[in-house]
């Protein structure tokens, strides 16, 4: 397999077809270079062959959004690059929800809970479950009362045990939408809302 990319910038524009035999290195280029949109010389790219099974496999994984080129001009190499940014995926145990907007709907009894899986995710909206991703999330809702996810305690804030949190939202006794902020403290995590309706 073939990794193309623009000497300038080191920007990876493409890969070749990875198997059977790969083709020379200036032919994996004009192919790859061939598809993009105003490609100027051929001369701007170069590429890197990659034959080990096991690079190629977390390659393709990284492909395009981690994968980058490192080293020297006379000596590049290819990187798998930390990711930059995450975000939160939420899911909720609601068995019932709105048939239009679909959002989780729960009794306004004032008894009545959702229970709120948070769970942090890469670009690639991979789940992210190493010891450091430990970090504190802030909560806020303009309606019902946040509890831990036993349901005992009320709670303003929580911290990711290996990317994932459980909290709950009890309801009130007014229907109504509550709206759920979801705010990290670390700024590489982007902030998220979720809205539960009290029915």
């Amino acid at each position: 397999m073939w990794v193309v990319y623009r000497k300038g910038a080191r920007s990876i524009i493409g890969i070749t077809a990875d198997g059977g035999i790969d083709p020379d290195k200036e032919t994996a280029i004009k192919e790859i270079v061939g598809g993009t949109v105003a490609p100027g010389s051929i001369s701007e790219y170069e590429a890197i062959q990659v034959t080990d099974r096991e690079k190629i496999s977390q390659y393709l994984e990284a492909f395009p959004g981690r994968l980058a080129v490192a080293g020297t001009t006379k000596q590049p190499k290819l990187v798998i690059r930390e990711p930059e940014v995450f975000s939160l995926y939420i899911t909720t145990d609601a068995t019932d929800k709105h048939p239009i907007d679909g959002i989780p709907t729960i009794p306004a009894d004032g008894s009545s809970s959702v229970l709120i899986t948070i769970q942090k995710v890469d670009e690639r909206a991979k789940p992210q479950t190493g010891k450091k991703d430990n970090d504190q999330l802030y909560l806020r809702a303009n309606h019902g009362i946040i509890r831990d996810a036993a349901g005992k305690e009320a709670i303003s804030s929580t911290t990711l045990d290996k990317g994932e949190a459980r909290i709950r939202l009890f309801s009130e006794t007014v229907r109504r939408v509550a709206t759920l902020q979801i705010m990290a403290n670390n700024p590489d995590i982007q902030d998220c809302m979720l809205r539960i309706e009290f029915v």
